[in-house]
């Protein structure tokens, strides 16, 4: 039988998975439309699916102001990153942007280090440079002396200001977990983050053309919607109470090992040879990280804490 620590492993592998495959659709999608609008779209659907959700089980409820300002704070991170992501890619390219991401989890430890007042050990440490050696292998397809090719535009800077919202959003969810249910966590962090995204995006909302958007752009927003949205934010914020921060962003390190498995299955072959090693580096390194990772204070006593993960 697998241990509470192992199910949470689990879940964020998962997590995982769901967002790989979210980058083809994502791509193809926003292809056509705006992506500021695609996110809002996405946010909204997977909204009212826990709005649903919680309905029938007849656990709807409104939270108080200090709640409500507490799920605001929860969705900000991931918001803060997209935001500078659509920002930053008008002229930062893919490559730059996918080198810069795998900071994130490094950033995430240094973060929890002082906000959790603890010290990250060394395997720790050394699993996360191996991880983001591994993934830099695989991203530059084993040249890593293209490295020196990313200069720290004002693009790159703001890119990296998202990156450093990624890194916060483990320590974030943690923080602020009150040992409520996971439903009703991530539905209010949703419905939050929809509102603030509304008011972002008002302009490109009121210029789409709704009753043109394609079929296939509707389906491909309805997995966006339902699985590396709303499933994914549910996974995602039980892993972040249950793990210590930088184990769930070391798993940014799996995400380039999924996309090369992805791409294979869609005709989009990389040559073994030209990523092989960095495959190998991530994979030894996220084993020391599951094995090694030092787990931070609950946020909230353990019995119900452990109550609330395994709903």
């Amino acid at each position: 039988m697998l241990s509470q620590n192992q199910i949470s492993h689990l879940k964020l592998f998962f997590f995982t998975v769901l967002i790989s495959l979210s980058f083809p659709i994502g791509s193809h999608i926003t292809a056509t439309m705006d992506p500021l609008v695609v996110t809002w779209m996405r946010y909204l659907l997977a909204s009212l699916l826990f709005v649903g959700l919680l309905v029938m089980k007849g656990q709807f409820r409104m939270p108080s102001a200090k709640d409500l300002g507490r799920y605001t704070l929860i969705s900000l991170p991931p918001l803060s990153y997209f935001v500078a992501m659509f920002i930053a890619l008008r002229d930062t390219s893919p490559l730059d942007a996918s080198a810069l991401y795998t900071t994130v989890p490094l950033m995430s430890a240094a973060l929890a280090a002082v906000i959790f007042r603890r010290r990250t050990s060394l395997a720790v440490t050394l699993a996360l440079l191996g991880g983001m050696l591994g993934a830099g292998l695989i991203i530059f397809r084993g040249d890593l002396s293209a490295i020196g090719s990313i200069a720290m535009t004002p693009s790159n800077k703001i890119y990296l200001l998202g990156c450093l919202g990624m890194a916060l959003n483990p320590i974030i969810v943690k923080k602020c977990y009150k040992g409520e249910s996971f439903v009703h966590l991530t539905c209010w962090t949703l419905i939050c983050a929809t509102g603030l995204l509304t008011v972002a995006t008002a302009p490109q909302l009121i210029e789409t053309q709704w009753t043109h958007i394609p079929g296939d752009v509707w389906l491909g927003i309805g997995y966006l919607a339902v699985f590396a949205t709303a499933i994914s934010f549910f996974l995602f914020q039980q892993g972040s109470v249950a793990l210590a921060p930088e184990q769930v962003s070391a798993y940014t390190y799996l995400i380039p090992v999924l996309v090369l498995l992805v791409n294979r299955f869609t005709g989009n072959f990389v040559p073994w040879e030209e990523v092989s090693y960095g495959v190998v580096t991530v994979l030894l390194s996220m084993a020391v990280m599951i094995r090694r990772g030092t787990p931070t204070k609950p946020a909230v006593p353990a019995p119900q804490e452990q109550q609330a993960i395994a709903e």
